[in-house]
């Protein structure tokens, strides 16, 4: 901005002092315009809405994401009891032997087992 004010000083035009915050606007909307032309572009060009699910026409797919829930719940008003403890303590152990499978940053970390990802 204060280069296109410098420049206008220069060739002995100025801006008016109310008219630099309309500019000012005008200019951030504009950019803002051309970067989110240019995004949706990208987005639509190089394939990414295909692996968007919330849009219309996946709802199979959401479907299948939402129905694959293995997660136990446990009732919080029954009296602990062991039988309770040890189904907890076997789930917790199941988990946390998934977990560390996964080690440290190495290549297996990405393996389909990994992943959990079946073919």
């Amino acid at each position: 901005m204060n280069k296109v004010l410098n420049w206008l000083d220069q060739e002995g035009q100025t801006v008016p002092q109310n008219a630099r915050l309309p500019i000012a606007l005008g200019v951030a909307v504009g950019f803002a315009l051309l970067v989110t032309i240019a995004s949706v572009t990208i987005y639509e060009v190089d394939g990414s809405y295909k692996l968007d699910l919330s849009r219309p026409g996946f709802e199979r797919e959401q479907a299948a994401v939402r129905s694959t829930n293995t997660q136990i719940t446990y009732d919080t008003t029954s009296p602990v009891t062991p039988n309770a403890i040890s189904s907890f303590l076997s789930e917790f152990d199941g988990r946390a032997k998934t977990l560390s499978e996964y080690g440290a940053f190495n290549d297996q970390a990405l393996d389909d087992a990994s992943l959990q990802i079946e073919r």
